[in-house]
Formats: structure tokens, C-alpha cells, sequence
């Protein structure tokens, strides 16, 4: 017969078996709840950004853009529904009501992210309107019912106010600020997605922008999809072999701005299955070089690939009328180098938030036998 010793040994550790299996459904159930500072609410499961946290609050959503350039916040904003009372003891932050209606827009790729989304209506205003290329709005434009507000450098006060904007839409900078903006009482929106490390962590943002235009659960599906799409490209890519050597942009007047290895546009390439020549280079942004050390290094390219913005061509003639130089690159001398004029294409807008059309496209250049059959819709071989 058990002696009480060990029927309350026994007794015990049954009981702490069953506190822990307790534990361990506890934390299982409640793992999307959480508690950081002064935030309480469900936080949403990100794929792949690096920059973004949401959380879903009582009452309101917090999203938290943290700082590219150093440490803690680059800001934190607080998403309250219109319709609703703004709830009591909110933490600090700025308070965006949504869904935005009016919002003042500085960069075309997010003009053209709204028409996705359907509500290109609720672009109000614009800056940069020479570089806004969606139809709907440029029709807005030309018709006065989308205001242009002038240059994102110098923008006019005098139409912002005639706009009348909720919110505006900017492109952030390390150590820059916004001018006469900042004096505002609508809340700038700092979209910071270009300073992802992927891109589908570039893309990931599209669920932030849909939040704040009343269009989450299509931004979401949106999101999912790319994805997926994204992840089956990838796979097909990486049978290509051998992997291109690859160069890409131009000579500017001061330097040769080429992608860092770790920017989205880096990533990307690695992903299309190229040897991408200066994936060495370190940062997640654009990296200037001399003529010397490109030519040094990639002179022997196998591809070579250009963007610009021209309502004139580029050709080989053009090309070795800017810059002779030019011509001692193997993919000039063998033709092979291949253009997209970005006033004619979406390269920018699709890139941004579908980087699965822009993997496809790279993938069928580097290697065409992987996609048999497809048309090439953002670069074309340049002419003679």
C-alpha cells in the first residue's frame, strides 16, 4: 500500500505536468497576442518585411515603421476607423483616420497601387505629375480633378491647400525632411518600402497602404498571391545554368550608380539566375562607382541592361554619343544589351508591389528556354 509520502509525491508532479501541458496550450492559443511597451492586440504575422510590425488594437491598428537608417522607430502610426470614436488612453503615435479619401500622393508607383486597389479616386493630389503614368489618374489630371501640386522638391502650398488632402504619401531620406510639409495638420505618410531588403519585403507593404484605404483583405490576397507566384519563378530559375553575366544601368555625370547585392533589385537578379557582377557590393541601396572600376569588372558581361525615361529612344549610336567609353563593354560590341524606357513601360510600378512579373520577365531573358513562349513587356534588344 502507497505510504502519503508518495501519494503527494506522486500527487505532485502530476499537477505540474498538467500546469505545464496548461502552459503550453496557453502560449499555442494566445500566439498572435501580444504585449510590446504600450501596445496590446493581436500582431499580425509578416512574410518578409523587415521595416513593418502591425498590430491589431482594440479599437484601432498600430503600424510601426522602424528606422532604415539607425535604430528605433522611423514612426508609428495609429489607424482609427472614421466612423468610430477615437478610443481613450491611445499611445503615442500619429492618428490616421481611415479609410483615407483625399490623400496627396508624391511618388506614381503609389498612384498606381491606389487604381489597383480600386479606389484611384482617392488620389486628390499629386506631385511629380510628369512621371504619373496610370491612366486613370493622368486622366484625372487633364481634367482638373486631381490637383498637381508641383515638384516633390518644392512642393506648392498654395495647391495643397486647394486639395485639401487627409493624408499625404512621401518618400522618406536619410537625414532629409519635408519643407513646408511639415507644418502641416494632416499626417504624412512615410513609405519607406523602397528600403526593404527583398522584394517581396518591398512588396509586403502593399497590406500597410491597404489598411490605410479601407482595403486590407484585397491587399492581402494580393500579397499571397505574388508570393506564391514569386516562390514557383524563383524554383524554375534557379535550374538555369549557366547564369549570365550581367551589367546593368548607365554612366551618370558623376558616377556609375549600380544596385547593392543586398538591395531588392540585387536580390532580385540573384533570384532570376543571373551572376549579378557587383552583388558584392554591400547595402541595400544603389552604390556609386567610377567608369574604371565597372569596366574593370564587367567588361566582359554577357547582359547588360538600361532604364531610362526619354520620349527618344536610345540606340548604340545614341549610346556611344554620350559616352565612348561605352563601347569597350563586351555586350555593346555584341549587341546584346537590352532597354526598358520607363514612359512608355510600368517597370517601376509593376516592380514595387508585383516583383513576380518582374522576376518572370528577367527569368525568360537570362534564361528563355525556361519560358518558352514568352513575350518580353518591359525590356526590348536595343536598336542600332
Amino acid at each position: 500500500m502507497m505510504d502519503v509520502s508518495s501519494r503527494i509525491s506522486r500527487l505532485f508532479y502530476i499537477t505540474c505536468a498538467a500546469l505545464a501541458i496548461l502552459l503550453v496550450l496557453m502560449l499555442v492559443l494566445s500566439k498572435d497576442a501580444v504585449q510590446e511597451g504600450d501596445l496590446v492586440g493581436e500582431k499580425l504575422a509578416m512574410r518578409h518585411s523587415a521595416l513593418l510590425d502591425i498590430v491589431d488594437c482594440d479599437g484601432y491598428s498600430a503600424v510601426e515603421v522602424k528606422n532604415p537608417w539607425g535604430e528605433g522607430l522611423l514612426k508609428r502610426y495609429l489607424l482609427v476607423p472614421s466612423d468610430s470614436v477615437l478610443p481613450e488612453n491611445l499611445p503615442e503615435g500619429v492618428v490616421v483616420r481611415t479609410p483615407l479619401e483625399k490623400a496627396l500622393v508624391f511618388s506614381g508607383v503609389h498612384v498606381a497601387l491606389f487604381e489597383e486597389l480600386g479606389v484611384a479616386g482617392s488620389v486628390a493630389a499629386v506631385c511629380d505629375a510628369g512621371y504619373v503614368y496610370s491612366e486613370e489618374t493622368v486622366n484625372a489630371l487633364s481634367k482638373g480633378e486631381v490637383i498637381d501640386c508641383g515638384s516633390s522638391l518644392d512642393v506648392s502650398m498654395e495647391q495643397v491647400a486647394v486639395a485639401s488632402p487627409d493624408a499625404a504619401f512621401v518618400l522618406p531620406y536619410e537625414n532629409g525632411g519635408y519643407g513646408k510639409l511639415e507644418k502641416v495638420d494632416f499626417p504624412l505618410i512615410e513609405c519607406a518600402d523602397y528600403m526593404e531588403i527583398s522584394p517581396l519585403a518591398c512588396a509586403e507593404w502593399i497590406r500597410f497602404y491597404g489598411r490605410l484605404l479601407g482595403k486590407a483583405a484585397v491587399a492581402d490576397s494580393i500579397y499571397d498571391a505574388v508570393c506564391d507566384e514569386y516562390d514557383v519563378l524563383r524554383r524554375v530559375a534557379s535550374k538555369g545554368w549557366p547564369r549570365p553575366r550581367l551589367l546593368c544601368e548607365l554612366r551618370s555625370s558623376s558616377a556609375w550608380y549600380v544596385p547593392a547585392g543586398g538591395s531588392t533589385m540585387g536580390r532580385m537578379y540573384a533570384d532570376a539566375g543571373a551572376d549579378y557582377l557587383f552583388s558584392h557590393c554591400s547595402g541595400s541601396g544603389s552604390v556609386p562607382l567610377s567608369f574604371e572600376l565597372v569596366l574593370e569588372r564587367a567588361a566582359d558581361a554577357d547582359v547588360w541592361l538600361v532604364k531610362y525615361n526619354s520620349e527618344v529612344d536610345k540606340t548604340y549610336s545614341s549610346l556611344l554619343d554620350e559616352y565612348e567609353g561605352y563601347s569597350h563593354f563586351r555586350p555593346f560590341t555584341e549587341k546584346n544589351i537590352f532597354v526598358c524606357n520607363t514612359r512608355e513601360k510600368r517597370l517601376f510600378e509593376d516592380r514595387t508591389f508585383h516583383p513576380e512579373r518582374m522576376l518572370k520577365e528577367l527569368v525568360a531573358l537570362f534564361h528563355p528556354h525556361l519560358l518558352p513562349g514568352y513575350e518580353l513587356r518591359y525590356y526590348e534588344r536595343m536598336h542600332q
